[in-house]
């Protein structure tokens, strides 16, 4: 039983056993340092990328709102109708005139008719600046109707597309001259429109098809 005792005593180790050894100071204090160095690293990192995004955020934002108010402007030009007599339109249905001084842009396009039935209906739209930010109105949808319509009638919906805009300008296609304005005078067969929005010293610039739809 000695013999046996003996040698469970020698297989355990106590911490003052040989071949058993901790960290010395020396080496706590080096690890302690490193990670020191680096928890500062990670936090300049990190608050240099938290300061990037908040640099970047409202850039990220006015880009995306440019794109939507250009977009909804394409899908408006591309379901105007070619053929204004077909639809008995009073005039062309893209055209600009002056609005409290502004120049504004009237568009009619095709819109599914409002009883359902499938057939085709014509909604007025008209797009311009006011009080620093464009600004879509639209129209009831109707089966006849005509362009000229009251802006401010309780039935028109308005929507603002983007601020920062101080003016807009139009100007159509016309084949053997450019660009020419007033656009009334070309849409009959103008294949594109241009539209340029002037925000501060910078100006936007986008040509629209007509009617690819």
């Amino acid at each position: 039983m000695d013999a046996a005792f003996r040698a469970t005593r020698t297989c355990r180790r106590t911490p003052n056993a040989p071949g058993v050894r901790g960290f010395t100071l020396l080496e706590l204090l080096v690890a302690i340092a490193i990670l020191a160095v680096v928890a500062v690293i990670a936090w300049q990192g990190l608050s240099t990328l938290l300061a990037t995004r908040a640099r970047l955020d409202p850039e990220v934002d006015d880009a995306r709102a440019v794109v939507a108010a250009f977009g909804q402007m394409e899908e408006d030009f591309a379901h105007v109708p070619t053929n204004a007599a077909l639809f008995e339109l009073p005039a062309q249905p893209v055209h600009v005139f002056s609005l409290n001084g502004q120049p504004a842009l009237e568009i009619v396009r095709l819109a599914p008719s409002p009883d359902g039935s499938g057939a085709s209906a014509l909604q007025p739209l008209i797009y311009r600046v006011r009080d620093g930010r464009l600004e879509r109105d639209s129209g009831p949808v109707q089966r006849n109707m005509a362009v000229t319509v009251a802006v401010d009638a309780s039935n028109w919906a308005s929507v603002d597309l983007l601020p920062g805009v101080d003016g807009m300008t139009v100007r159509a296609w016309k084949a053997g001259a450019g660009w020419v304005t007033p656009v009334d005078a070309a849409t009959a067969t103008a294949p594109g429109i241009e539209v340029r929005l002037r925000r501060g010293s910078g100006v936007l610039r986008r040509v629209f098809l007509v009617g690819s739809q």
